[in-house]
């Protein structure tokens, strides 16, 4: 513990034979950080509330809650948290480029353990998970259909086949069947429920993937979506099967129902990996990793062309990056393999008619564990073990290795694509810890010290700040701006857990 450190705990001493309030008897137990619009927010448990930190003003402020939180979901935008209570009751505390807004409450009845989001952040969907029991029986295909936006929710069982959910994907919201519909894809051992988040009582459609007869363990894992010819399809990769079924819809169903759809098998070569759905320069198409081969698929026609990539590829990393003309922007992606040496960027664009010379593949000394695509480039940045980034450029076909002096910790990219961001812990300066700022153009780097180890690193564009947490009971953080990064230019918050504690 440093000085500054010592110096807060010793406050707290000196605190202790005075009148004290409760909030200091009561271990905080607060989960987080999270990023949440132009905040970082804590769950804080006793007292039951939201720590919301404005990282641009070093100010803070609290939302109070009604019962000890249980369990918190981040929309993965950062368009709010969803917090489970104590009581199974849970609270929305939506966020935006304005602010944080009232929490809303939703009464629940099950147990639940995970959550699913739709892209729009306006609906989810809770979902048992193993451990998610705390009482004597419940029921593992029990489902909350909640509406964020309007307050509203639904729980209601599913029908079984022996399986519980082990995974759920929430579809876009959309025109499909002649009404405004939001589709949930619910994923079971050898089948899928599908039910209407805009009609949340409607009865669920089951698609079984395999035949009653059929004693193949058919598990999906994986659902995507795209478009064929204006109409939505849905893509769905299953574990057992080297075939990506696709799911389509009739011009019309009842408002009020879940519509039936209509199952395809597309052949993708085997045992697929990763999938994605894509509306490329020839149309709309299927992209399908697996053992050495990215195959095209042409959801039309069923046609499937196998493409070689040379090396194990289980992952797909779409992004948009200039054309190789120079024409604007298209599809592409990086293809690889966690723990591999190669990595492809593949021109989707180009791919179904140009094969391997739509690849460009870049073959490293050593594995890599992360890969991170940056974006507006043919470029991307990987992590080496844990002492190295490495700069890709597509374009130049170089890889450029940069040196960490001790252990790497968390990795984040700026969303325009021109710096990369590391916390380092130092190996050969005992209880040194920086935090570094990389220039992607020149590959040169900035850093200034930290006070205390970093737990965690959140970028937060909106306050044009870098937020580095250090795990204390109390809370502290340091304070870096996106640019120009010197010891002078980062601040250090203490105890933003306590604030306002003492006057409570």
């Amino acid at each position: 513990m440093n000085a500054r450190a010592w110096t807060l705990f010793g406050a707290l001493l000196g605190l202790w034979a005075c009148e004290r309030p409760d909030a200091l008897d009561r271990p905080l137990d607060a989960r987080g950080p999270f990023a949440l619009g132009h905040h970082v927010a804590y769950v804080v448990a006793s007292p039951p509330r939201v720590a919301l930190l404005q990282p641009a003003a070093r100010s803070v402020h609290f939302v109070d809650l009604d019962a000890r939180p249980r369990q918190v979901f981040a929309e993965p935008e950062g368009r709010g948290l969803l917090v489970l209570a104590e009581d199974d009751d849970a609270w929305w505390i939506p966020a935006d480029a304005t602010g944080v807004g009232r929490p809303q409450r939703f009464a629940l009845d099950g147990q639940y353990g995970a959550a699913a989001f739709g892209p729009d952040a306006r609906r989810v969907v809770l979902y048992h998970t193993p451990g998610a029991n705390r009482g004597v029986i419940s029921n593992p295909n029990q489902v909350a259909l909640l509406d964020l936006a309007a307050g509203t929710g639904v729980e209601r069982s599913l029908r079984s086949f022996g399986s519980q959910p082990n995974a759920v994907v929430v579809g876009p919201a959309r025109a499909l069947a002649g009404a405004e519909r939001q589709l949930a894809w619910v994923m079971a051992e050898r089948y899928l429920a599908v039910v209407d988040l805009a009609t949340p009582e409607a009865r669920e459609v089951v698609v079984h993937l395999t035949l009653a007869e059929d004693p193949r363990p058919v598990t999906p894992v994986q659902v995507t979506f795209g478009e064929v010819e204006g109409a939505a399809t849905y893509y769905v990769r299953a574990d057992g099967s080297d075939d990506v079924f696709a799911l389509s819809f009739p011009d019309a169903a009842p408002a009020d129902t879940v519509p039936v759809p209509y199952l395809n098998q597309l052949p993708a070569g085997p045992a697929p990996a990763d999938v994605v759905a894509l509306d490329v320069a020839d149309g709309p198409r299927v992209f399908a990793a697996g053992a050495g081969t990215l195959s095209v698929i042409d959801p039309i026609t069923g046609r499937q062309v196998p493409v070689s990539v040379g090396h194990r590829a289980t992952r797909l990393l779409p992004f948009r990056a200039p054309r190789e003309d120079g024409e604007g922007e298209g599809w592409s992606a990086l293809v690889w393999a966690p723990g591999g040496a190669a990595v492809i960027f593949a021109d989707l664009d180009l791919l179904e008619q140009r094969r391997g010379r739509a690849l460009t593949p870049l073959v490293l000394p050593t594995p890599l564990t992360e890969l991170t695509p940056l974006p507006g480039r043919r470029a991307a940045v990987g992590r080496d073990g844990s002492s190295r980034v490495v700069l890709l450029d597509f374009e130049a076909r170089t890889a450029t290795p940069l040196e960490a002096g001790g252990v790497l910790g968390a990795l984040r990219v700026d969303p325009g694509g021109d710096r990369v961001y590391v916390t380092v812990q130092n190996v050969t300066e005992f209880d040194r810890y920086d935090l570094a700022s990389i220039d992607v153009d020149t590959a040169t780097a900035s850093s200034a010290r930290l006070p205390d180890t970093p737990r965690a690193l959140l970028l937060v564009p909106g306050a044009g700040r870098l937020v580095v947490d250090h795990g204390t009971i109390w809370g502290r953080v340091s304070l870096a701006p996106l640019t120009d990064l010197q010891d002078d230019r980062v601040m250090h918050h203490e105890g933003v857990l306590l604030t306002g504690a003492f006057d409570r």
